[in-house]
């Protein structure tokens, strides 16, 4: 993960505009120890402009059988309205643009 922070800070440091989208998954990324830890990095970054919480969903589900792998997160629900909102909170609580 650690180039892809890398690259996040470049960016700032180059004044280009960020928008972070952060996928929340029950079980996987909605630890709020998590969200906080995400919310810090992104508002450590200056030219963060845009910061979307993006509920998992099982819409792909069918095209790992099709291609017959096993899909890791089958069975993985989608996050409530209260706990994308709650997430979204934690961002915003940063000063960030959350949507």
């Amino acid at each position: 993960l650690e180039p892809t922070l890398e690259f996040g800070r470049w960016l700032a440091a180059q004044g280009i505009e960020i928008w972070i989208r952060f996928v929340l998954v029950p079980g996987l990324t909605d630890d709020p120890a998590t969200v906080e830890r995400v919310a810090d990095y992104a508002a450590s970054l200056s030219s963060v402009s845009r910061l979307e919480v993006l509920p998992f969903h099982q819409l792909g589900t069918t095209k790992w059988a099709e291609l017959g792998l096993d899909y890791a997160l089958d069975g993985c629900r989608t996050p409530t309205p209260v706990e994308v909102e709650d997430a979204r909170a934690v961002f915003r609580a940063q000063g960030l643009a959350a949507f």
